[in-house]
C-alpha cells in the first residue's frame, strides 16, 4: 500500500522542514507548500490524504485552503498561535494545534486522522 500523503502548509521555512522531516520519518509522504498559491495547486494536482495548514501565511492565509480540502472531503490540522481564529474563519471547529506544539502531538493527531 502506497504511503499516505500530507500536504503540509507553513510559511516558516524551519518549522516546514521540521515537520517535514518528522513526518516523512513516520513513514508519510509529504508536499510541502509555503505558500497559499503553492498549497492550491497541490490540491488540484495531487492524492491528498491529510491537509495540515497554517492558517496565518504571508501573502495570505490558510484558511481558504482548509476550505479547498473541506470540500474535497479531505481531513484536515490547522496550526496557529490564535485557536479561536481557527474556528471563525473556517466555520466551524477543526482539530488544530496551538503553536508552539511539540512535535509528538502533531504525529499523533496525524495518526487519529489517518488511521
Amino acid at each position: 500500500m502506497p504511503a499516505q500523503h500530507i500536504l503540509l502548509v507553513e510559511d516558516d521555512p524551519d518549522l516546514l522542514s521540521l515537520l517535514t522531516e518528522v513526518l516523512e520519518d513516520e513513514g508519510y509522504r509529504v508536499t510541502a507548500a509555503s505558500r497559499r498559491d503553492q498549497a492550491r495547486r497541490a490540491l488540484r494536482k495531487s492524492d491528498v490524504d491529510l491537509l495540515v495548514a497554517d492558517s496565518v501565511l504571508r501573502g495570505g492565509n490558510g484558511d481558504d485552503v482548509a476550505k479547498s480540502a473541506s470540500r474535497r472531503g479531505l481531513p484536515i490540522i490547522m496550526m496557529s498561535g490564535e485557536p479561536d481564529r481557527i474556528a471563525r474563519l473556517t466555520g466551524g471547529p477543526l482539530p488544530f494545534l496551538q503553536k508552539p506544539f511539540r512535535a509528538t502531538a502533531l504525529v499523533r493527531l496525524v495518526r487519529q486522522l489517518l488511521p
